[in-house]
């Protein structure tokens, strides 16, 4: 059934991760996969069994145990998420997006919740706090010329961001309610344990058995989302050492934690971030003297930060066109080296500063660890991490990432990542073949809807669910009596979903 229900190449791209699952695991994922690309309205875990239809044959609790108890690891299936699109864009060099995102939550017993920073929310530069979980994620910025100028950014390695009060120990209302019926017909109390994951020894936060639920971890284990982006970052240049990688990030993780912790492990890493106008730059330290003694200098004298040298080297700023968000943009630019020693000591870095001489774009100020970039590719280097925003948002409005209503600690950490990896998946499909297939089918396209050069992801799931169906609507002469009546239920079951 999977057969018309998914195209035959995107089962292809799904048998690459047979060896991260055990067979029932992955029996389970290829179903949860097709119920929630075929899902219409929420994306639950009862919607996507509703909308994978026949395929979902097991008992539904079956389905919700692949988050919270089956044996696979996030980590591994999203190595191989990463191998898969190396090997199908071949290349040296990588460029990684680093980025976090919210995903909004509700309910008292909700396990990891916590209060976050909500950027969305924020309204005339004042703070706005939401229930959730913030999710590190890397992605791969992959790019293909005929269908997009700007390329997507496919998530494939998450971490979970645990605040400093974790949710999910208070009884929700209908435990309560539940409580006090036992009580009134005089039976014994159900049994209900909270369940964590993850224990602190000596320090430092490790995996463990499900048992019981101690609170939240200490503040002096906690990693932070620093911590968490070099912990992947590591991983992942340590797996794929023939690589060379490119991290572009946000000011928010242009930290010591970041660039020292991740610099002094691997060599196969350089880092593009925004930089702030007031760094403190200082140049290396001179070599001793002869006859020196004492302890050596750790940093030379102190230069301009880059605000004040764009004000006295106006002389060297250049006119270049550069491809920023999908558009060829002019911009002034200037480039000088320094070395930050709080975030990075021993290292120089090339700072740019990039204005806009019509006044569209805020000056901005970058830097990058990889002192061979010019000051125009560093400038088009960060443009490129624009596609992660879209990323969320197309998995938050189309994939419904924070709809799943999971609530033990490992379903939590994994049933968002499946949503974004189900992204990576649709997407990596129609780049490589799916636009073609997609072409062989009659189009449908609104006369409003003008022709745009970057195909949307509604249109790429559409294209799936419509390769899936075309043979099993377009060729009745192969509809047996028994697959007739298995369609029509498929039918009626997706119907429901909306």
């Amino acid at each position: 059934m999977l057969e018309w229900m998914l195209p035959t190449t995107f089962l292809a791209l799904l048998s690459e991760f047979r060896s991260i699952f055990t067979g029932p695991s992955f029996a389970n994922f290829e179903v949860l996969v097709c119920g929630f690309v075929h899902a219409l309205g929420g994306h639950r875990i009862s919607d996507g069994v509703r909308a994978a239809g026949a395929l979902a044959s097991k008992h539904y609790c079956t389905y919700y145990r692949f988050f919270s108890h089956a044996r696979w690891s996030l980590d591994e299936l999203g190595l191989a998420m990463l191998a898969l699109i190396a090997a199908v864009f071949p290349g040296i060099e990588v460029e990684i997006v680093l980025d976090d995102t919210l995903c909004r939550r509700t309910g008292k017993k909700v396990a990891l919740g916590t209060m976050h920073a909500d950027p969305v929310l924020r309204q005339g530069g004042k703070p706005f706090q939401s229930y959730g979980h913030v999710f590190v994620v890397l992605a791969v910025h992959i790019r293909v010329p005929l269908l997009s100028e700007t390329g997507w950014a496919l998530p494939f390695m998450f971490r979970l961001f645990e605040g400093p009060r974790v949710g999910g120990r208070a009884d929700s209302p209908s435990d309560q309610r539940r409580a006090h019926h036992r009580r009134r017909k005089k039976l014994s109390k159900r049994a209900r344990v909270r369940k964590t994951d993850r224990k602190v020894v000596r320090g430092k936060v490790v995996a463990c058995p499900t048992r019981k639920d101690t609170g939240p971890l200490p503040d002096e284990a906690r990693p932070t989302k620093l911590q968490l982006a070099a912990e992947m970052l590591v991983v992942i240049a340590r797996r794929f050492s023939a690589f060379r990688f490119r991290v572009l990030a946000d000011h928010l993780y242009a930290g010591n934690a970041v660039l020292q912790g991740v610099l002094t492990q691997v060599n196969n890493v350089s880092f593009v971030m925004r930089g702030r106008p007031d760094a403190a730059l200082y140049a290396l330290p001179p070599p001793p003297g002869p006859g020196a003694r004492g302890r050596r200098r750790v940093k030379g004298e102190r230069l301009q930060n880059p605000e004040q040298w764009a004000a006295a080297h106006p002389e060297a700023f250049e006119e270049i066109r550069v491809e920023l968000y999908g558009q060829r943009a002019t911009m002034q630019v200037a480039s000088f080296e320094g070395m930050a020693y709080r975030s990075l000591p021993g290292r120089l870095v090339r700072y740019v500063i990039a204005r806009d001489p019509i006044g569209i774009y805020k000056t901005s100020y970058f830097f990058s660890t990889d002192l061979n970039l010019t000051a125009a590719q560093i400038v088009a280097a960060f443009g490129r991490r624009w596609p992660l925003e879209q990323t969320f948002r197309d998995a938050k409005q189309k994939l419904g990432i924070e709809d799943p209503q999971t609530q033990l600690p490992a379903a939590v950490r994994r049933s968002a990542p499946f949503g974004l990896l189900l992204y990576s998946l649709v997407v990596l499909w129609y780049v490589t073949d799916g636009h073609r297939e997609a072409a062989s089918l009659r189009a449908h396209r609104d006369p409003w809807y003008a022709k745009t050069t970057r195909p949307s992801f509604s249109e790429m799931r559409a294209a799936l669910r419509r390769c899936g169906w075309a043979k099993a609507f377009a060729d009745p002469a192969h509809l047996s009596a028994a697959r007739s009546k298995t369609l029509a239920s498929y039918l009626a079951r997706v119907a429901a979903a909306a």
